[in-house]
C-alpha cells in the first residue's frame, strides 16, 4: 500500500474542525501540566495554585496571599482565567480531592463534596466547611434559600464553592446563607458577572459589612456555567469574611445582591 503525506497545517486544520467529545485519560498533560480530572491546571494559565494569591493588582502578584485577597484590583482577565481553569474539576465525575483543596486553599485539605441546591420546600445547606472545595448540584426553580453553613472561625479559613452548570427557571432566585459570625467584609469584596453567553465581565456592587446572604437573581432562565465560583476567606476569627467570585452565564444573566 502507498503512503500519503499530510502537512502540519492540514493536520492542525483537521484537529480544529474535529467535532468530538474527547475523554482525556488520567495521565494526559497539556504543555506539561495536568488537565481536568487530575488537577486544576493553574500553571498553564499563569495562575498560582494557591487561590488567594491570584487576587489583587499587579503589585501584589507573588506576594502575601492574604494581602492579595484583601485588595480590590483583580484584573478581569485574571478573574476569567480563574473560572476557566475550574471547568474541569467542576465537570468531572469525581469530587475535588484533598490535594486539590490543600493546594488551592492552603492548610490541611478536606475531601470535596457535591451539595444539592435543593428546592423551595427542601433547600440544601450552604457549603462553607473550611479548606474544602464544594460543588453545587441541581437546578433552581422559584426561590431557594440554602440554610446557613458552617461557621468559619479561624483566621485564614477558606472555602471554594463551584457551580456545575446550574439552570434557573420560574423566576429563579438562589440565596446562599452564611453563618451569623461570617458577615461579609465590604472593603475586600470582589465579584464579577458576565453578559449572556459572553466573557464580558462586570464588577458587582460590593456587599455591606453586615450582609450574610448572597442573593443570585436570574433573568431569562439562565444557566450558571461550570467553573463559576464563590471564594470565601476569613480575614480573622470574627465577622470579617472576604468574598470573591465569578459568575458566568448563558441563556440569560444573574444579578448579585445581598441581605442580612
Amino acid at each position: 500500500m502507498g503512503s500519503k503525506r499530510i502537512g502540519l497545517a492540514r493536520v492542525e486544520k483537521l484537529l480544529e474542525n474535529l467535532k468530538r467529545d474527547i475523554e482525556w485519560g488520567s495521565g494526559t498533560k497539556f504543555n506539561g501540566q495536568p488537565f481536568g480530572d487530575v488537577d486544576i491546571p493553574c500553571a498553564s494559565q499563569g495562575l498560582s495554585g494557591l487561590w488567594a494569591s491570584n487576587f489583587g493588582g499587579p503589585t501584589l502578584e507573588g506576594l502575601d496571599p492574604d494581602a492579595a485577597c484583601a485588595n480590590l484590583l483583580t484584573p478581569g482577565t485574571t478573574a476569567l482565567k480563574m473560572s476557566r481553569v475550574l471547568e474541569g474539576v467542576a465537570a468531572r465525575s469525581a469530587v475535588p480531592t484533598v490535594a486539590n483543596a490543600a493546594t488551592a486553599l492552603g492548610g490541611t485539605g478536606v475531601l470535596g463534596v457535591d451539595v444539592a441546591i435543593g428546592t423551595t420546600a427542601s433547600p440544601g445547606t450552604t457549603p462553607t466547611v473550611a479548606q474544602r472545595i464544594s460543588r453545587l448540584t441541581g437546578d433552581v426553580s422559584g426561590t431557594v434559600v440554602m440554610a446557613a453553613g458552617a461557621d468559619m472561625t479561624g483566621a485564614n479559613d477558606a472555602t471554594l464553592i463551584l457551580f456545575t452548570g446550574n439552570t434557573f427557571s420560574s423566576s429563579g432566585i438562589l440565596k446562599l446563607t452564611l453563618a451569623a459570625d461570617n458577615e461579609l467584609q465590604a472593603n475586600s469584596f470582589e465579584m464579577f458577572v458576565t453578559a449572556d453567553g459572553t466573557d464580558q465581565l462586570t464588577r458587582v456592587t460590593a456587599a455591606s459589612d453586615d450582609d450574610q446572604i448572597i442573593i443570585l437573581t436570574d433573568t431569562g432562565d439562565c444557566t450558571i456555567l461550570a467553573g463559576s465560583f464563590i471564594y470565601l476567606h476569613a480575614d480573622d476569627g470574627s465577622d470579617d469574611m472576604q468574598c470573591k467570585g465569578v459568575i458566568r452565564t448563558t441563556g440569560g444573566t444573574i444579578a448579585v445582591t445581598f441581605g442580612n
